[in-house]
C-alpha cells in the first residue's frame, strides 16, 4: 500500500475503489517515485531562499539542462512582459531568476522540466501555456494586482501537471488509461507532483478546486483560471491549438493583445500552438488594398 497516497486521500476526505487505487499506486512507484528531471534537485532549494547569493543563483544553470535554461531565457528577454528598453539584456542567470522572480522561475523550471520529458507531452505542454498566457492576459486587463496576476498564471500552468504522470506511465506500460480515471484522479497524482518538489501552496487549490467563485465584488483568480481553461479547451478540441482573432500591430500601433500571445508562446518555445486571426472587417480591408 502506498502510505503517500493513502495520507493524501485522507487529507482530502476522499475515498477510492480499491483497483483505482492499485492503479494509482502503480503510477506513483514507476513514475513519480523514479522522476529524473533535467535539473539537479538542489536548485529548487536554493530558488526557495530569498537571501541567496546571486554567486549561488548564477551557478544554477549548470545544474539545468540548457533546453530548460534556454526558454526560460527567452520568457525573461520577453517584450511584452518586461518592455521594449531592457529586452534582451537578462543575459545571465542572475538576472532571468530576479525578472522572473524566484518563486515564478522555480514553477517554470519545474513545468518546463516535467513537460520536456517525453515528445508525447508537447500538446500538453501547448494547452497548458495556452491556458497560463490566457490567464494571465484576462487578470491583468481585468486589473488583478502583480502577486494575483503571478497566481493565476502559476496555477493554470500546473492545473494539469498530474496528467503528465499518466501519459508517461502509459508510455512505459504500454498501455491505455481510462480517461474517466485520469480525470478523477490527476488531481491527487498532481499534487503529490507539488508536495514531493515543495511548490507553493496556493497551486493545490488550483487542482483541488471544483466551483467557479467570486471575491467580493470581483473574480477570483481561480475563476479567471477557469475561463481560460474553458476557451483553450474549446479552441484545442477544434483546432489542436489556441486561435485568437485580433488586430496585430501596425505602423501607428505599438502593439495589441493578439501581439502579446504571439510573442509570449515564440518567448517560450510553443510558437506552432497559437494562431492570430485578423478580425473579419480588417481582414477584407487587407484584401481590397492589395
Amino acid at each position: 500500500m502506498n502510505s503517500i497516497l493513502e495520507s493524501l486521500l485522507a487529507e482530502l476526505k476522499r475515498e477510492v475503489p480499491e483497483p483505482d487505487f492499485t492503479l494509482l499506486s502503480d503510477i506513483y512507484e514507476k513514475v513519480i517515485e523514479k522522476l529524473s528531471l533535467g535539473f539537479d534537485p538542489s536548485v529548487l532549494i536554493v530558488l526557495d531562499n530569498e537571501d541567496a547569493h546571486q554567486a549561488d543563483i548564477e551557478r544554477l544553470k549548470f545544474k539545468i539542462k540548457e533546453q530548460i535554461v534556454a526558454r526560460l531565457l527567452g520568457r525573461a528577454n520577453s517584450v511584452v512582459m518586461f518592455g521594449k528598453v531592457n529586452s534582451g539584456d537578462a543575459n545571465s542567470f542572475t538576472k532571468v531568476v530576479m525578472r522572473m522572480g524566484m518563486k515564478p522561475a522555480k514553477i517554470y523550471i519545474l513545468a518546463l522540466g516535467l513537460f520536456l520529458l517525453d515528445p508525447a507531452l508537447e500538446p500538453l505542454a501547448g494547452t497548458s501555456f495556452s491556458r497560463a498566457i490566457l490567464g494571465r492576459i484576462l487578470a491583468e486587463e481585468l486589473g488583478f494586482k502583480s502577486t494575483a496576476v503571478e497566481r493565476v498564471e502559476m496555477g493554470a500552468l500546473l492545473q494539469d501537471i498530474g496528467r503528465i504522470p499518466a501519459i508517461l506511465y502509459e508510455i512505459q506500460e504500454s498501455t491505455s488509461l481510462d480517461e474517466d480515471f485520469v480525470s478523477a484522479w490527476h488531481p491527487l497524482l498532481g499534487l503529490a507532483l507539488l508536495r514531493k518538489y515543495g511548490m507553493p501552496g496556493y497551486l493545490e487549490e488550483t487542482l483541488l478546486h471544483n466551483h467557479f467563485s467570486f471575491l467580493h465584488r470581483s473574480l477570483s483568480p481561480l475563476a479567471v483560471i477557469d475561463l481560460a481553461d474553458l476557451v483553450v479547451k474549446k479552441s484545442f478540441a477544434k483546432h489542436g491549438k489556441l486561435i485568437v482573432e485580433s488586430p496585430l500591430p501596425d505602423a501607428t500601433i505599438e502593439s495589441t493583445l493578439g501581439s502579446s500571445i504571439l510573442d509570449q508562446f515564440s518567448a517560450i518555445g510553443y510558437r506552432k500552438y497559437v494562431e492570430v486571426r485578423l478580425p473579419v472587417e480588417k481582414a477584407e480591408g487587407e484584401k481590397v488594398r492589395r
